[in-house]
């Protein structure tokens, strides 16, 4: 996704960005997180003194595995994308600018998009994603699937540290 700053400066109109491409090789060292579906991105971006305002939204279906049970689910995401970008030079930037955070620094005629939105992509993953709401998860004790089956395991355990309490509420 290959931005033309100078022709976005000129022209005085946002400029609209639609292009899909493969994710693989970003997700490569993601563990349980395959993208199935290409990364789908609309942008549009406006000039206005010297800052680029990058807006619009990122898609893309991936396989993440269940948190609670380990089967494989897919999720589409569907996710916002707003990012500033701001023309700098060699000469004017100085090392540390106050309001660094608030914008990317770029130098140069032509902007490419594509890492930031395969980081924005990666940032926003589900931290802990479910195959369903209600899922049972796994038994600590055997490893059955309690979605599927109904293991038998007890599930009266009591943490070993508070195993002497336990004497204090049983009739004697």
């Amino acid at each position: 996704m290959l931005l033309n700053v100078q022709e976005l400066a000129q022209s005085k109109e946002p400029a609209r960005l639609e292009e899909s491409f493969d994710a693989s090789d970003a997700f490569a060292s993601i563990r349980d997180a395959v993208p199935i579906s290409p990364v789908s991105a609309k942008l549009t971006a406006s000039y206005a003194d010297g800052v680029i305002e990058v807006t619009g939204t990122v898609s893309c279906k991936i396989r993440l595995s269940c948190s609670r049970c380990l089967e494989p689910t897919a999720e589409e995401l569907r996710i916002p994308f707003e990012e500033t970008f701001k023309v700098v030079s060699k000469e004017t930037r100085e090392p540390s600018e106050p309001d660094d955070d608030l914008f990317v620094p770029i130098e140069g005629e032509r902007l490419e998009l594509r890492p930031y939105v395969l980081e924005e992509l990666i940032v926003q993953l589900p931290l802990a994603p479910l195959c369903r709401e209600d899922c049972k998860g796994l038994c600590p004790e055997c490893g059955t699937n309690r979605n599927v089956a109904e293991c038998g395991c007890s599930a009266d355990k009591v943490d070993p540290r508070l195993e002497a309490l336990k004497s204090w509420f049983s009739p004697e």
